[in-house]
């Protein structure tokens, strides 16, 4: 169970999904609403039936899915070499990462998140857990 005092709930489409900090992969790229973002970078959440696997923020969801990849996110829905065979041609299969390794991802869930706004006070609280000791 994740972390109850770090644990961010976002309800949406009739699920409520739940993360925390060790689900983003790359939290140096995230724009806060109000702030100068000419490529439209935006959180992307990737999930499985409401569980959520990743936050990515991307411009695009293909590089949101590349990023996740990267990260070792996605392991579930890599497909082996052994059964890559079972797939017929007409199934889809997306190569994905940097290494352009095959996925199904026809069960991945994504949800197009907005920008968080930016707290200091938020962020600030967050940073400590014992305030008597300071």
């Amino acid at each position: 169970m994740k972390d109850e005092t770090m644990l961010a709930k976002v309800k949406h489409d009739g699920y409520v999904f739940q993360f925390d900090d060790t689900d983003v992969v790359n939290p140096d790229n995230c724009i806060f609403a109000g702030e100068y973002n000419p490529h439209n970078v935006r959180p992307w959440l990737l999930h499985d039936h409401g569980l959520a696997i990743a936050i990515v923020f991307a411009d695009c969801l293909q590089d949101a899915l590349d990023e996740a990849v990267d990260a070792d996110k996605m392991d579930r829905y890599l497909i082996g070499p052994e059964d890559q065979r079972d797939y017929p041609a007409e199934e889809r299969i997306s190569y994905l990462g940097n290494a352009g390794e095959p996925f199904d991802i026809e069960s991945l869930g994504v949800v197009e998140l907005a920008n968080p706004k930016r707290s200091f006070a938020a962020q600030y609280a967050a940073s400590f857990t014992d305030r008597s000791a300071e």
